[in-house]
């Protein structure tokens, strides 16, 4: 929808009259296990403190959670009574978005914004013309996945379900009513799936600001010696971690480097990786400090914790997109330690962001960690940190840049 109307002449001139247009923004899968809920809380609150767009459109917030939010006629926050308990992915996902369509149709809607727009991705290859546009966010585009595990059997499983992604983006490419999809922090991989239509638009991955009054003593808080160095690995703990190989090469080094060391382990835990994350922590050499946190932690303990670490690990395997993570680091200048692979070792070697390594490498692990211990790295991540800001990631997704 263009936002603005044909112009109108009168007298000889032309008058534009804007169009107010009527977004719904949507995501109906938070969960208080990561923090996708600060997309909804960042965007909500870059729309609060900006008067001059919400008096010109209005928007709707779809989302399965209650954030705290003030009155404001531009702004609507809309929470579904129902909470589409399907135990089958397909027909959650079904029901959601036929809940989303009706909800768009009711509410006049001319925009919608899914956050996440790749579990849908099979019931928008079904529209047709509708009143609404749609656009989202790509988390797991196909392109840049690699196989990299051994064996034949699990080489055909991987390059079978990577087709099936493919076919999938693809189909849900047919819908007219889509018009753009978005993809955190990936220019090469928005230039490589572009097609005639143009719809694939790169969007910055933010690093966002939080309003704290103060932040916590870390090192206070869980009684953590100023002589050690806190190696931080935050966010939904599950097998990508790569927590064994860590531990493993921490207890690699020598007995001093470890009494050097505190691995803090901080956010909820995969139900099903809980007992191998168990067994893992078990083996840590009693020389370094544990500091292990089953939970989600608020975003004032999340500024906390990365502005008082000193490294941060972000060693996934298997894992080849953009994570807010690297903009948290970079924001208060802490160096990443990042898997060798995707788009984090591209954004990590381009901004100078910290160093990379094999996730899969033991030997090369301990060998970062003994070389950070000994001449520990810096950095300037505020180039990183101004160029992916709150503003221009609103501006770009709402479209009204």
């Amino acid at each position: 929808m263009n936002l603005l109307k044909a112009p109108l002449k009168f007298k000889g001139a032309f008058i534009l009259e804007f169009y107010r247009m009527n977004f719904l923004i949507v995501d109906l899968n938070i969960t208080l296990d990561g923090h996708k809920l600060g997309f909804v809380q960042q965007i909500y609150q870059h729309l609060l403190e900006n008067n001059k767009i919400t008096t010109e459109h209005t928007f709707h917030f779809l989302i399965n959670v209650p954030i705290a939010h003030t009155d404001d006629s531009g702004i609507k926050i809309h929470v579904p009574p129902v909470h589409f308990e399907q135990k089958n992915a397909v027909r959650k996902y079904r029901e959601q978005w036929h809940y989303i369509k009706n909800t768009a149709k009711t509410l006049g809607i001319d925009k919608i914004i899914l956050l996440e727009f790749d579990i849908y991705q099979a019931e928008l290859g079904k529209e047709s013309i509708n009143s609404f546009d749609i656009s989202g966010i790509l988390f797991r585009p196909y392109y840049r996945i690699a196989f990299l595990g051994q064996g034949l059997t699990a080489k055909i499983q991987f390059h079978l379900k990577k087709l099936q992604k493919i076919l999938l983006f693809n189909w849900s490419l047919r819908s007219p009513s889509v018009k753009e999809i978005f993809i955190l922090n990936d220019a090469s991989t928005v230039e490589k799936l572009n097609n005639k239509r143009n719809q694939i638009k790169y969007l910055a991955d933010p690093a966002f600001d939080y309003k704290c009054q103060e932040l916590l003593d870390i090192r206070e808080f869980y009684g953590i010696s100023k002589e050690r160095k806190i190696f931080l690995a935050f966010g939904y703990i599950d097998d990508r971690k790569n927590i064994p190989n860590i531990i493993a090469a921490l207890n690699s080094m020598g007995q001093t480097n470890r009494s050097k060391v505190t691995l803090m382990i901080i956010g909820k835990t995969a139900i099903n990786y809980k007992n191998k994350l168990v067994s893992s922590l078990k083996t840590l050499s009693p020389e370094v400090q544990l500091i292990h946190k089953d939970e989600f932690v608020d975003d004032c303990q999340m500024q906390s914790l990365f502005a008082q670490c000193d490294l941060v690990l972000r060693m996934n395997i298997n894992f080849f997109a953009s994570s807010g993570i690297i903009g948290q680091a970079a924001k208060y200048n802490k160096p990443s330690l990042v898997s060798n692979y995707g788009i984090l070792a591209e954004i990590t070697e381009d901004y100078q962001l910290g160093k990379m390594v094999d996730p899969l490498n033991i030997p090369e692990i301990k060998a970062h960690f003994e070389d950070y211990l000994n001449n520990p790295w810096e950095i300037d991540g505020q180039a990183y940190y101004l160029n992916h800001n709150r503003a221009a990631f609103v501006s770009t997704l709402l479209g009204l840049a």
